[in-house]
C-alpha cells in the first residue's frame, strides 16, 4: 500500500475510535450494537480484500517456489483498492512435482496491466508447496526469480522425495556422475520411443528451477518387444507437464543392458 491509503486509513481509524467514545459517552447501547456489527463487516472485508493478501504475500516472498501458472478464466469482482481493479482467477499450476492443479485466487492488479491476465495467458506467481490454496501473483519480476525459493536455496539437506534428508552437496554429486553416464549411454544408446508410468521429483533442482527426477517408463523399441526401465534426469523447468505419466518421450537405451536407459532430451 502507498502512504495515501496508510494515512486515510488511519484518519478512518482514529474517526471511529472518536465515534465509538461518544457513543460510550450517550450510553447509546443500540447505536453501539450497530456500530459493532459494521465494524466486524468492514473489518472482514479489509481482511480478505487487504490485509489477508499483504500477510500471504510477504510469507511467500520469504519461503514461496516461484513458478508460472496459465490464466484459465479471470473475471472482475467489482471491488477496486486505490484505483487497482481486484480480479478473481482460476490458474492453472505446475509445482515441481509436476502434478499439475486448478486454483481460484483473488488479486488486485493494476488496471494498466489487464491485457496481461487473460485467459492463456502466462504470470509469475508465487506459491506453497505445502498448500494448493496459498498463491499470490509475483511482481517482482519472472518466475523463478524474485523473493521466492529459486533452486537449492539455502538448504543443506533435500527437504523431500526419494532422496529425503540427503546433503545437498551429496546428492549434487549423485547428479554429476549419473550425467557423466548419460552422456556416454547418449553416445551410443539405440533411440525409442517410451511411454511415461511414474514421475518423482527428487526434491533438488539443476541450474536454476530445473527439477531433477526420476522417471519410470515402458521403453517402446522397434525391433525387439517393450520393457521397463528407470532413469534419472533434469528437466527443463518448462517442459515438466512433457513428461508426465501417460506422456510419450524419447529415450536412448544401451542394446546389451536395458537396464541403462537415459533420456534422449527434455
Amino acid at each position: 500500500m502507498n502512504w495515501g491509503m496508510w494515512i486515510g486509513l488511519g484518519g478512518a481509524a482514529i474517526g471511529l475510535i472518536v465515534g465509538i467514545g461518544a457513543v460510550v459517552a450517550t450510553k447509546a447501547w443500540f447505536a453501539l450494537a450497530i456500530m459493532a456489527v459494521v465494524i466486524g463487516i468492514m473489518g472482514t472485508v479489509f481482511w480478505k480484500v487487504l490485509f489477508g493478501p499483504m500477510v500471504l504475500s510477504r510469507r511467500l516472498a520469504k519461503s514461496g517456489y516461484a513458478t508460472s501458472a496459465r490464466v484459465v478464466e479471470v473475471s472482475d469482482t467489482g471491488v477496486t483498492v486505490n484505483n487497482a481493479p481486484q480480479v478473481k482467477m482460476l490458474l492453472e499450476v505446475t509445482p515441481p512435482n509436476g502434478t499439475t492443479y486448478l486454483v481460484e485466487t483473488k488479486q488486485l492488479i493494476s488496471r494498466l496491466q489487464t491485457a496481461m491476465y487473460q485467459p492463456g495467458s502466462m504470470i509469475p506467481v508465487l506459491i506453497d508447496l505445502n498448500d494448493k490454496n496459498s498463491i499470490v501473483i509475483n511482481y517482482e519480476g519472472e518466475a523463478g526469480a524474485g523473493g521466492g525459493q529459486s533452486g537449492n536455496g539455502n538448504l543443506t539437506s533435500v527437504p523431500t522425495g526419494p532422496w529425503a534428508g540427503m546433503p545437498v552437496a551429496e546428492a549434487e554429486r549423485k547428479l554429476f556422475d549419473n550425467d557423466a553416464r548419460n552422456k556416454e549411454l547418449l553416445k551410443y544408446g539405440i533411440s525409442s520411443k517410451a511411454i511415461v508410468t511414474k514421475y518423482t521429483w527428487l526434491g533438488i533442482y539443476v541450474n536454476g528451477n530445473n527439477p531433477a527426477v526420476e522417471l519410470e517408463a515402458q521403453v517402446l523399441p522397434v525391433d525387439k518387444p517393450a520393457f521397463g526401465a528407470k532413469m534419472i534426469g533434469v528437466i527443463m523447468e518448462q517442459s515438466v507437464s512433457k513428461f508426465q505419466a501417460g506422456e510419450e518421450i524419447y529415450v536412448k537405451y544401451d542394446p546389451a543392458n536395458t537396464s541403462k536407459v537415459t533420456i534422449e532430451h527434455s
